[in-house]
């Protein structure tokens, strides 16, 4: 049996390789490519061969590689592995090597990551681009907000839509001149990224329709289709969490703790996984909240919360409950019944 560690990065790819009893079998550093990381693997015909590697930019990659040659990597959390995280003595040639130690002595094991679907991975990828652009299009309003405030002039996000009330704008007593170009830039900018986003959610819909369990999800209170297509792409396989719970702590949405002895701490939440999921769950709350739609059970439970311990607490505490709900019913095989009992999590 062969370990190998392998750090990878953009332009490199440094290794180490050790044999059963620790001695190291070979080590080095290549340039990174699908030749070089079969040329590594491929060193020791008639022997088999794992691998392991942290996560990163081009993790996924190299995982589709290795698997066209016959090996399931293990990659590895490069958050939760304090060996290299916190080391105080760190190099490429140093991870490369406790990375093949850590999978010889079963510890990379217990920090690895589940290795997410094609498509998985391909819906991650446009959630993220669409919210870029939603970004970059509120950065854009708030700018032209902000030049227009400093002669005292304001627009709602509603009336900047309005091409009516923005040459309203334009023709303002207390615009300069000069500051015309550059309101229509941001304008220009805005319009493109408002044309973009569009294409966006089209092709949010079209993923959409490739997850047939996306007709019972999209019944729950607050799931859209953007809701929805985050939920089904972040989880990839309901399976694969034993306990629903686990999910919201996937997300970050559970308590932070730190116990103690006889101490017990609870403080906010982690804000740990998944952050788009994350975000877009408590877009859902907040939407769920202020829709008939929502369980009357669960509408009264939700408020209770808010007069008690605030709104932003309650929106979050529902967020999580209603991420646990939809991995219930995918895990499950159930359908959405508007009556489901409010469960504690």
């Amino acid at each position: 049996m062969i370990y190998v560690g392998m750090d990878i990065h953009q332009k490199t790819t440094t290794f180490c390789a050790i044999d059963q009893e620790g001695k190291v079998a070979r080590r080095g550093k290549v340039k990174s490519g699908q030749a070089a990381w079969l040329e590594i693997v491929g060193q020791w015909p008639g022997q088999q061969v794992r691998v392991a590697l942290e996560t990163g930019a081009m993790t996924w990659w190299v995982v589709d590689v290795l698997r066209e040659a016959g090996i399931e990597p293990v990659v590895v959390d490069a958050r939760q592995f304090k060996l290299i995280a916190a080391s105080k003595k760190k190099s490429d040639r140093r991870d490369a090597r406790t990375l093949a130690e850590a999978l010889k002595g079963g510890l990379a094991d217990n920090c690895s990551v589940a290795v997410p679907s094609q498509r998985a991975r391909r819906c991650r990828s446009l959630l993220r681009t669409r919210h870029l652009v939603v970004k970059q299009a509120g950065a854009t309003l708030k700018a032209a907000r902000s030049l227009l405030g400093s002669v005292g002039v304001s627009i709602s996000r509603g009336d900047w839509e309005k091409e009516a009330r923005w040459e309203k704008v334009l023709d303002h007593c207390s615009l300069p001149i000069w500051m015309k170009p550059l309101l229509l830039v941001y304008r220009n900018v805005w319009q493109a990224l408002a044309r973009e986003l569009e294409d966006l959610n089209a092709m949010v819909r079209e993923e959409l329709s490739h997850w047939r369990e996306a007709d019972v999800l999209i019944q729950i209170p607050g799931y859209g289709p953007l809701v929805t297509l985050a939920v089904l792409s972040s989880l990839d396989d309901p399976h694969r969490f034993k306990y629903s719970g686990q999910v919201a702590s996937y997300a970050g949405l559970v308590p932070s703790s730190r116990d103690s002895g006889g101490t017990q701490r609870r403080g906010g939440i982690t804000h740990q996984g998944r952050s788009l999921l994350r975000h877009l769950m408590v877009q859902a709350a907040w939407s769920a909240l202020h829709s008939r739609r929502l369980p009357p059970d669960l509408q009264k439970w939700t408020r209770r919360l808010i007069v008690k311990r605030g709104a932003m607490v309650a929106v979050v505490a529902l967020a999580r409950r209603l991420l646990i709900l939809g991995h219930r019913l995918w895990k499950n095989g159930e359908a959405y019944n508007p009556t489901y009992p409010v469960v504690e999590v």
